[in-house]
């Protein structure tokens, strides 16, 4: 298997990124989610200005998890999942070079311009699974599953490759293209569901190419070790985040198996959501829409994200802390953060004595999500410079008025 090893499977996702003409909170301003957040836990770095409007001027897409899956029911998530061998297929090569062979020896060679990423992409593969770069593979992933679970699939028409200019990724960043759902692309989305294999088959008889082009390297997450409520359904994935960013919002709809409910929304409006209690989100999906909290729009975020990929992004394994008022979700950086820390579940979870109010003060560098006191809600904390030219998390996210319940 491509993707399957012992202690965890590889998978990715795709940020789905659209414009917004109008804002629907003009004049909301960001402030603090809780002034004891502010006062007492010490996470004030790289917080959004008290008057500036972020993370509201474009939308991405959420799907929300139904209730009998067995990771992460009900709660909202970017579309994505499992990687399959298909993705790493011999026959994506020979569809890739049969539309530009050229464009394609140099669309490899790019998706490796920040050298060499973290293990998903770096590790030795049989074979059968190196013909094709794990940084296009995973695309292949995200591109097949958002396609699967919302209906919207990015790609490009073959014929259109052969007299595209092949120095154009370095230009500027790459706006994806959406192929409109149709009764064709509908029957071909169960096909594709029931078997990933038939991804590949679809995009030869009607003679397409996922859009590889326009999904960017965003992050790298890991599941954390551990059983509680965050870790109770026993699989863990090594994920590629990927962003791409749509003109114009494609049509979607929800599959009604795996998922049940697809919803845009800004990043703003989403975590507003959030904190008023109407939508369950998963702290890697928190942490990222609190990051698309920096910019002003779409082009600034498109923009971003070209230029942020000469870098390569780190892989984040989530550690997990007691003390004795918070729980803690340590990321690397935090001066808590273990210098070799545990990816295969060996060591007792550690439980600390102090609160975290004294911890913050012995350990004032924090990067971080973490649970405090009775609260049901999950805070981003971040007050460090992030490696490979990366965005931290605004800490302090919008909290306002109910907008559109999730």
């Amino acid at each position: 298997m491509a993707s399957v090893l012992k202690h965890w499977r590889e998978a990715a996702t795709l940020v789905l990124v659209t414009g917004r003409s109008t804002s629907l909170r003009e004049g909301i301003r960001f402030k603090p989610v809780n002034a004891s957040v502010n006062n007492n836990n010490n996470i004030n770095g790289n917080n959004a200005d008290e008057n500036a409007l972020k993370g509201d001027k474009f939308e991405v897409m959420l799907l929300k998890r139904s209730s009998k899956s067995k990771f992460m029911p009900s709660l909202y998530v970017f579309p994505g999942g499992v990687a399959s061998d298909a993705d790493f297929s011999e026959k994506w090569k020979d569809i890739f070079h049969d539309s530009n062979n050229e464009l394609v020896k140099k669309t490899f060679e790019y998706a490796k311009r920040g050298g060499i990423g973290p293990p998903m992409f770096s590790r030795i593969r049989d074979p059968e699974f190196s013909l094709i770069p794990s940084e296009i593979a995973f695309r292949i992933c995200a591109i097949r599953e958002t396609f699967e679970e919302s209906g919207v699939l990015l790609a490009r028409n073959a014929a259109d490759l052969k007299t595209i200019d092949t120095e154009f990724m370095k230009h500027g960043p790459v706006k994806a293209t959406a192929f409109q759902t149709s009764e064709i692309l509908e029957s071909w989305r169960k096909k594709v569901y029931a078997d990933a294999s038939e991804f590949v088959t679809m995009c030869q008889e009607l003679n397409i190419i996922p859009d590889v082009w326009s999904l960017y390297e965003w992050s790298n997450w890991l599941t954390p070790t551990g059983q509680d409520k965050f870790a109770k359904y026993g699989r863990r994935y090594d994920t590629a985040f990927y962003v791409a960013c749509v003109p114009d919002k494609p049509d979607a709809m929800e599959d009604q198996g795996e998922t049940v409910h697809l919803q845009w929304g800004s990043p703003a409006d989403i975590l507003t959501e959030y904190m008023n209690g109407n939508a369950k989100i998963a702290p890697p999906q928190l942490y990222e829409l609190s990051r698309f909290l920096n910019f002003e729009n779409i082009d600034d975020l498109h923009r971003f994200i070209w230029q942020r990929e000469e870098h390569r992004v780190n892989q984040y394994l989530p550690v997990r802390v007691r003390c004795q008022d918070a729980f803690l979700f340590l990321l690397p950086g935090d001066d808590l953060y273990p210098k070799e820390p545990d990816f295969e579940g060996k060591q007792e979870q550690p439980e600390l004595s102090e609160t975290l109010e004294e911890l913050n003060r012995k350990f004032p560098n924090q990067h971080r999500t973490f649970l405090s006191g009775e609260s049901d809600h999950i805070i981003v904390g971040c007050n460090i410079a992030l490696p490979g030219g990366h965005v931290p998390p605004v800490s302090e996210p919008p909290f306002s008025q109910q907008v559109s319940k999730l």
